[in-house]
């Protein structure tokens, strides 16, 4: 209906333009037609008033077409076109209000989770401490991917973690993502101290960084598992997070809502 008020009034303003500069045109030619046969000493001096009136007339209609057509932008930008919602804040209020819309966020076990740009955040409290986090996925498409078995109570009790993975895999980048995610994520909101390394000594970066695989005394581990079965296995001082392209960064996901609490279960 916008588009079609916009068009309206461009088509009037159009026949108003066509039609002055017929006018124009027409007064061009009679003006030189009198040139033509009389000298400009002797030009009729109501001839000039009604020639300056008529272009007095012009200059009016023009400028009144301008203000028009900036009023009708105006209020179509305005009727039709309200103010977006731009930054975080504003959406989780809106999302907690219930005011958001559909498919830009949803409440989840009393949690806010919005999406923009691809990514969704939601805010988890520590102590005193509210932090914005963010996910690849939201909690509904990860909550079915199962965790399985039981953590040690020994487990990051120095608060420090190696990350370990397979060199010889074919979805590399999408380790690297949940890599990343995780990673981010353990240093702010949980203040891990985090150590990259490899299952294996294969390249000269894993012999640089180390050998750490899950058994390893004395370390608590997150191996990245490139594997066709989703899911998260807990054993002992070792968190296996395995899955196959996209599928590893949902179980990510699915392991630090976990964390959060954001999905009710003890990891």
């Amino acid at each position: 209906m916008a588009r079609k008020l916009l068009d309206d009034h461009l088509a009037q303003l159009k026949k108003i333009q066509d039609a002055e500069d017929t006018d124009m045109e027409t007064d061009v030619h009679n003006h030189f037609r009198k040139k033509q046969h009389n000298h400009p000493e002797s030009q009729d001096e109501e001839a000039i008033e009604k020639d300056t009136g008529k272009d007095t007339r012009n200059l009016l209609i023009v400028i009144g077409a301008i203000v028009l057509l900036f009023m009708i932008f105006l209020s179509i930008r305005f009727i039709y076109n309200p103010r977006q919602l731009l930054t975080i804040d504003e959406l989780h209020e809106a999302n907690m209000n219930g005011e958001i819309k559909e498919g830009q966020g949803y409440i989840y076990n009393g949690y806010s989770f919005i999406t923009l740009g691809g990514v969704w955040y939601s805010r988890v409290q520590k102590g005193n401490t509210i932090y914005d986090v963010t996910f690849n996925y939201d909690p509904k498409t990860v909550e079915g991917i199962p965790v399985e078995g039981t953590i040690s109570p020994d487990f990051d009790k120095d608060n420090d973690l190696y990350i370990t993975f397979d060199t010889n895999v074919t979805g590399a980048k999408y380790i690297a993502v949940a890599n990343s995610g995780l990673s981010t994520s353990l240093i702010k909101g949980f203040q891990y101290n985090l150590t990259a390394s490899c299952t294996n000594n294969e390249s000269s970066l894993c012999r640089k960084t180390g050998v750490v695989n899950c058994g390893d005394e004395n370390r608590s581990v997150i191996y990245f598992k490139e594997s066709n079965i989703t899911k998260i296995t807990l054993e002992e001082n070792c968190i296996t997070i395995q899955g196959y392209g996209p599928e590893i960064i949902k179980a990510k996901d699915r392991l630090l809502m976990s964390w959060y609490g954001i999905i009710k279960e003890n990891v």
